[in-house]
């Protein structure tokens, strides 16, 4: 990364966007040199301008006030809001500018569906006013869910066609037939199939035209659409990001009906999709989609694997799943009858259950020995009865989280996390080793990780515990929903570069702290619609007891912590709790009733 890289990723505009998103930002700007005392006036290209070096000086509209400009700063159009400012700014030094054509921001959402999502999130919560089309895709939270099935027969476009009945029943939805062959959801509804994206149509059609005349509707809330079927060519993948951009105006829900035929696509697919049903017809066939579901999903995807009881009839239970009911269709009625009556009963609830309402992501800011304090807050508000639907984290904080997923009731979890985070246990996992690349093995921890976690994976769990990890090989960051929860807890002990990264997920990861860390703007690019932030400030530093930890481990937390930024969450979050300490001693019996104290007051406070 260049500091243009590192200037736009620390933007509250484009802080949600992932590496390769800030690579194309950076690719469809230019950079402008202005020398003291020149101008440079936004509005005659209607361009989006940032500060990239030096200091500027700009008139505050409205008001006749001059405002400074620092590195960092934007001004001119900002795209999907009322925002314009059409006055010259002037440097006050020997300054440069990072310059984006509006045209090309237009054109970079328009392929980037989540960035998009991200991006209209972000302005409303820094108060801008949206633009007649910004209020059009902004008023709109389309949740895409994807029902996948690696093999055919299964029963994915049953399954399909019974969520878009079910989805109906609360909102307008339109379910995408993205397979190239098998059973169609327009032979399940008995409707015609409408021409797959892949096909030339004998006329020019605009871009609205193009997607109505692919869709079909079953009645007033919903409608299917064909995206492959019956196609004897790829569908470029690329196309599927601006069919949702367009389809979000109108549907709450859209239902993508995916097969694993065609590899680009299905990627492409996942990458978009809020929710995803993988569809198997025997338990043990889960296994098989691990690999591909933790190389793939990076967006904060949350996951219910889907077990088709009319495969398996002696299926009784389904652990971190959902059994599908028998949907055997009667051939003397018309299949999508029989999925009504269904839907229209309470068949679908599980589903519904997982896909529906306000989903609520809490993040716990990333912290080294302070992730103590978490434990205190955690289980005060599992003790005021609340919930959240995905539990994000990155460091030390995210094995609290890890632990409190894993731990049924408070006093497992309290346990658990006094012994992890003891002196004594901390130093078991320290494995030195020659120094070739790194200090410390991942050996030890990932040992204990295995004892606390066994199998369990992060998808299983109701509260997903989402974590942010480091690609040691690129150095960018990875957002992982799925995954081994063991691989993940130890790879969040190990600080770069002094620990050795941990082998998952077909790659080698380590925590990233502090230079990497979860942030509340990751989770704007998601289907959580509330978001609180969670953080600690100790005023002192946490001193372990002589002897009890590695000299040379505790003097490596110190400086960690000494060059960690503080958190800038601004209004980004919809509630924001510190929990303030003043400790020096590791000490977690004292800490666990300083934080579980002092968290009472905060739930209070927020209505919490």
């Amino acid at each position: 990364m260049d500091y243009i890289d590192n200037i736009l990723n620390d933007m509250p505009l484009f802080r949600h966007c992932g590496d390769a998103e800030i690579g194309r930002l950076r690719a469809e700007g230019r950079l402008l040199n202005v020398k003291r005392g020149g101008f440079f006036d936004p509005g005659k290209d209607n361009t989006l301008g940032i500060v990239a070096a030096g200091l500027f000086e700009m008139e505050a509209p409205g008001r006749g006030e001059v405002v400074c400009m620092a590195p960092g700063s934007f001004f001119g159009d900002i795209p999907f809001t009322q925002n314009r400012h059409r006055g010259r700014v002037r440097a006050l030094v020997d300054s440069s500018l990072f310059v984006i054509d509006v045209e090309k921001l237009y054109r970079f959402f328009l392929n980037s569906y989540k960035a998009m999502r991200g991006y209209l999130r972000a302005v409303g919560a820094m108060g801008f006013e949206p633009s007649s089309v910004g209020r059009k895709y902004g008023g709109k939270a389309a949740r895409v869910i994807t029902v996948f099935g690696p093999k055919n027969g299964a029963g994915k476009s049953i399954l399909s066609s019974f969520l878009g009945l079910c989805c109906a029943r609360d909102a307008k939805t339109i379910v995408l037939d993205a397979s190239y062959t098998g059973d169609s959801i327009f032979n399940i509804f008995e409707k015609r199939i409408t021409t797959a994206v892949s096909q030339k149509d004998e006329k020019e059609l605009s871009a609205d035209s193009f997607i109505n005349e692919r869709i079909e509707p079953v009645d007033d809330r919903l409608s299917l659409m064909n995206i492959a079927f019956g196609s004897k060519v790829r569908v470029n993948p690329d196309i599927i990001s601006p069919i949702l951009f367009a389809l979000s105006r109108e549907y709450r829900y859209i239902v993508i009906d995916l097969s694993g035929r065609d590899d680009a696509l299905r990627d492409r697919v996942f990458d978009l999709s809020d929710v995803l049903f993988p569809i198997v017809t025997r338990p043990r066939d889960r296994r098989s989609l691990h690999s591909l579901l933790d190389s793939s999903l990076r967006e904060g995807q949350r996951v219910l694997y889907t077990l088709n009881a009319f495969h398996a009839r002696s299926a009784r239970a389904f652990e971190g799943g959902i059994i599908l009911e028998d949907l055997e269709i009667d051939k003397s009625v018309p299949a999508h009858e029989t999925l009504r009556a269904r839907a229209d009963g309470d068949s679908g609830a599980g589903f519904m259950e997982f896909i529906r309402g306000r989903k609520h992501g809490m993040v716990l800011e990333a912290r080294l020995a302070d992730s103590l304090a978490y434990a205190g807050f955690l289980a005060a508000f599992q003790r005021a009865g609340k919930t959240a639907d995905l539990l994000y984290s990155s460091g030390m904080s995210f094995a609290m989280a890890a632990l409190f997923a894993l731990k049924e009731d408070e006093d497992s979890f309290l346990e658990a996390a006094e012994s992890l985070f003891s002196e004594e246990r901390l130093n078991a996992m320290i494995d030195i080793t020659f120094p070739d690349g790194f200090v410390i093995k991942s050996a030890g921890a990932e040992r204990y990780a295995r004892e606390l976690a066994g199998d369990s994976r992060i998808e299983m769990f109701r509260t997903l515990p989402a974590v942010m990890l480091t690609d040691g090989e690129t150095g960018g960051a990875r957002f992982f929903s799925t995954g081994n929860l063991a691989g993940c807890i130890a790879a969040s002990f190990m600080l770069h570069p002094v620990c050795e990264s941990v082998e998952m997920a077909g790659g080698r990861y380590h925590s990233g702290f502090p230079a990497r860390r979860a942030r509340p703007e990751d989770l704007l690019r998601t289907d959580v619609d509330e978001i609180i932030s969670i953080s600690i400030r100790n005023r002192a530093r946490l001193r372990f007891r002589e002897k009890r930890v590695l000299k040379f481990y505790d003097s490596f937390l110190d400086h960690s912590a000494r060059v960690l930024p503080e958190g800038r969450p601004g209004g980004i979050p919809s509630k924001n709790l510190v929990i303030e300490l003043d400790e020096g001693v590791y000490n977690f019996k004292k800490i666990l009733e300083l934080s579980d104290e002092l968290s009472n007051k905060l739930l209070k406070e927020h209505g919490l």
